[in-house]
């Protein structure tokens, strides 16, 4: 039997990947599952009716370990994705993994130096 607290964290969690109109903040435990539901909502954006480029995509943290982290998870996902693909979303996930290395996939520091040095 489920409860209502599993419920409830079950809704927050599908609305990360969801509700794509929205800016969200993602604020929970270790282990908790943040960096697999960023995954999750970085490719619905992706691969959403809107297609928006990977490129135009921010995902700050506050480690470069988890900046890391998230940028192999999106790269492994991606190529999943690729791998079972039509041909129209063939080109989506081929683009995101063009774009994947210049991504803004990094921590609040190097979110802010990236800003610097293009303006």
């Amino acid at each position: 039997m489920t409860d209502s607290t599993t419920l409830f964290d079950n809704d927050q969690r599908n609305q990360i990947f969801r509700s794509l109109d929205e800016t969200l903040f993602v604020e929970a435990g270790a282990g908790s599952g943040k960096t697999h539901s960023l995954v999750e909502r970085i490719i619905s954006l992706v691969s959403s009716p809107s297609n928006i480029p990977l490129r135009n995509i921010a995902a700050i943290t506050f480690t470069e370990k988890a900046a890391a982290e998230l940028k192999h998870r999106i790269r492994v996902r991606l190529e999943k994705l690729r791998s079972n693909a039509d041909d129209l979303n063939l080109v989506l996930f081929e683009n995101a993994l063009n774009d994947l290395d210049g991504a803004a996939i990094s921590t609040v520091h190097g979110f802010a130096r990236r800003i610097l040095a293009e303006f």
